[in-house]
């Protein structure tokens, strides 16, 4: 929704025709994104959701864990993990993948 939506105003700052129809018929722009949004979802449904529901935050997961700078509160919080006195929301993924 968000790129049909960024697609329709990027067209209507560049096309003269687009922006000034905008401006006289604002409620059927939205029509004419909320229907497109409902096109786009209809057509690739079951795969968006299984890519950005599933997927998409399991690579976000994973992308921050290996990008954390590695100083010293970092190490003690580690630890503190290891002992088992916290938990963290990637330890809890990690353990559920059955990754050390």
């Amino acid at each position: 929704v968000v790129l049909v939506f960024t697609g329709f105003v990027w067209a209507a700052h560049n096309k003269d025709v687009l922006r000034r129809m905008k401006k006289r018929y604002p409620t059927t722009f939205v029509m004419v994104v909320m229907l497109a949004s409902y096109f786009l979802i209809s057509m690739f449904g079951g795969v968006m959701v299984f890519v950005f529901g599933i997927t998409f935050p399991l690579l976000l997961m994973f992308i921050h864990a290996s990008l954390r700078l590695r100083n010293l509160k970092n190490k003690l919080e580690n630890k503190m993990e290891g002992i088992g006195l916290k938990r963290t929301p990637m330890g809890i993924v990690l353990d559920a993948l059955e990754q050390q």
